[in-house]
């Protein structure tokens, strides 16, 4: 039986990124706020003619602790995304955690996947919009904690698709809130599809089930696809959609006032819809010949395990809904000859829905687990009886 412990590094090590055609009406231009009111950074770099990758920055936060209310974020034409995280590092790195040494003295390539090899603790801004709507906003008395000095990563996705060299700027303000004014800790919904195909000239299509372990309340919503996305919807429980769009490009952002609250026990259900014209079957990735299908949010009271699609122990959960007829033992034979992770996701796509409960425990075990063989016997009886 293949480890599959692989999907957790390759599901943090892609993040959010896809590129698009420049958009030459964005400058980029952003003013930083207020002294005391919050921070900017910045971000540039050098792009020759037809080159595609991502690049990433370490900046380093203020000496004072920040309560975070929203963010704002500008970037030059040829991306799609910028994002930016917060590490457990309090002095920027010279080396990832294996001890490979990387020169980030300033803008680093960083196409291998913006998270991979650095010790990332959590998404805290960004924008798929280069002069719209960012991905934090919370109401009054809510905000998001970054500590004293800690050492953030700015990531940028570009594709120079032009004749021309391209140099671009990313700005990303952080508006701040007076700690006596924070009743309650933000965070952000980052919830990662890894489960994708879409099949050569033809349609496909992503859903996942997340649990919801907390009462939360939602302050806003956005999808995240890449040029196949033509639909994508997203429920609670599976009930009326409390968003959708058939856009995956300037993707709108609902907000929702005075906020959605969603209880304990509930489900995150949300889905993707593809069309592919290509004569090739594509599959979830960072590049924009990859896919992606991710639900992304401000939200609050924080609950790390619900943000990203944990189960009770900190596993990767959720439920991972198949498009095809095979039965879970059918699954569970085709993942033991799985030999990459393409084919487990060609596996994972053609189990039947109905016996999505199974498949996803049978998946979410292996990929939570060193050894699977030994942690995974009861989600294998389960599954070979279904």
């Amino acid at each position: 039986m293949p480890r599959l412990t692989h999907c957790l590094a390759l599901l943090l090590a892609a993040g959010a990124a896809c590129a698009t055609d420049p958009d030459p009406t964005d400058d980029g231009g952003l003013a930083p706020p207020p002294p005391g009111q919050g921070v900017q950074f910045t971000m540039t770099h050098h792009i020759p003619p037809g080159v595609e990758g991502e690049w990433c920055q370490f900046v380093q936060a203020p000496a004072a602790p920040m309560w975070v209310a929203r963010d704002e974020v500008r970037f030059t034409a040829g991306s799609h995304h910028f994002l930016l995280y917060e590490t457990a590092y309090d002095a920027i790195p010279t080396a990832t955690d294996d001890g490979t040494p990387i020169d980030t003295s300033g803008v680093f390539d960083c196409s291998a996947g913006a998270t991979d090899g650095w010790s990332i603790t959590r998404l805290i801004g960004g924008s798929q919009n280069g002069s719209g709507p960012s991905i934090l906003a919370f109401p009054d008395g809510v905000a998001m904690p970054v500590r004293a000095h800690a050492v953030l990563l700015m990531n940028a996705h570009y594709l120079n698709a032009s004749d021309a060299p391209l140099d671009p700027e990313v700005r990303v303000n952080l508006w701040t809130r007076p700690a006596a004014e924070v009743t309650t800790e933000g965070d952000v919904l980052f919830l990662y599809n890894p489960i994708i195909k879409v099949p050569a000239s033809g349609d496909g299509r992503a859903r996942w089930r997340c649990p919801v372990h907390a009462d939360i309340t939602i302050a806003n919503l956005q999808s995240h696809m890449h040029r196949r996305g033509v639909a994508y919807e997203a429920s609670i429980s599976g009930g009326a959609p409390i968003y959708a769009t058939d856009r995956w490009q300037d993707v709108p952002v609902t907000s929702f006032t005075p906020g959605l609250r969603v209880p304990a026990g509930a489900t995150l259900d949300y889905r993707c819809d593809y069309h592919n014209d290509e004569a090739r079957t594509v599959y979830q990735g960072a590049r924009s010949t990859d896919e992606m299908c991710m639900l992304i949010g401000s939200y609050y009271p924080a609950d790390p395990r619900t943000a990203n699609c944990l189960d009770a122990a900190g596993g990767l959960g959720g439920e991972l809904i198949g498009n095809g007829a095979a039965t879970c033992a059918q699954t569970l034979t085709c993942l033991q000859g799985a030999g990459d992770f393409a084919a487990v996701t060609d596996c994972m796509d053609a189990a039947s829905p109905t016996v999505s409960r199974e498949t996803s425990a049978l998946f979410n075990c292996f990929a939570n687990h060193a050894d699977p063989q030994a942690a995974c016997q009861a989600e294998v009886a389960a599954c070979a009886a279904r």
